[in-house]
């Protein structure tokens, strides 16, 4: 899958990191929320970890480019 910069040590591979850690962190608590029957829970922490990550490479690809 192409994302629009080279993953290595630089900073759009940074910046990418911190937004996939804090996708992670989301993810836990998607399934906290999926382990304790709250599908509403879920589905927003399920929701809010998709568009950090696609922040991520969004925000990525903006770097690579400046």
């Amino acid at each position: 899958m192409e994302i629009g910069f080279k993953l290595g040590a630089n900073v759009p591979s940074g910046v990418f990191a911190l937004h996939a850690v804090i996708a992670v962190v989301f993810l836990g608590l998607a399934g906290l929320n999926g382990a304790n029957g709250e599908t509403v829970g879920l589905a927003i922490y399920l929701a809010m970890a998709g568009m950090i990550s696609i922040v991520g490479v969004v925000a990525g690809r903006i770097v690579s480019r400046r």
